[in-house]
C-alpha cells in the first residue's frame, strides 16, 4: 500500500533552517529522503504512537512528528527537529 506524503510548511521551513545551519547538509537531506521514502510505505510501523493518529519517529539526525490519514492514504509531516543524541 502506498501513501502520499505532505510536508507541512512548518516542517519544511524547519528542515531548511536546520540545513542552513550545517556546514554539510547532505546527511540531513539523506535523512529527510529516507523518512519520505519510508513513510510512503510503512507509516504505522515507524516510531511511537501519540494522541489519535499522530506519531513521532527519530531517524538518524532527524526527529519527525507526523499524522496518518488512513481514509485519504496521506501522511502529513507536521514538525521536524534535530534528534538529540547523548
Amino acid at each position: 500500500m502506498s501513501y502520499s506524503v505532505v510536508w507541512r510548511p512548518p516542517a519544511f521551513l524547519e528542515l531548511e533552517r536546520m540545513a542552513m545551519g550545517m556546514a554539510n547538509a547532505q546527511p540531513l537531506r539523506d535523512a529527510a529522503s529516507h523518512v519520505d521514502f519510508t513513510l510512503r510505505r510503512t507509516p504505522h510501523d515507524m516510531g511511537e504512537s501519540r494522541a489519535g493518529t499522530e506519531r513521532i519517529w527519530y531517524w538518524d539526525i532527524l526527529c519527525v512528528f507526523y499524522d496518518i490519514d488512513e481514509r485519504a492514504k496521506r501522511v502529513s509531516v507536521l514538525f521536524v527537529g534535530p534528534a538529540r543524541r547523548r
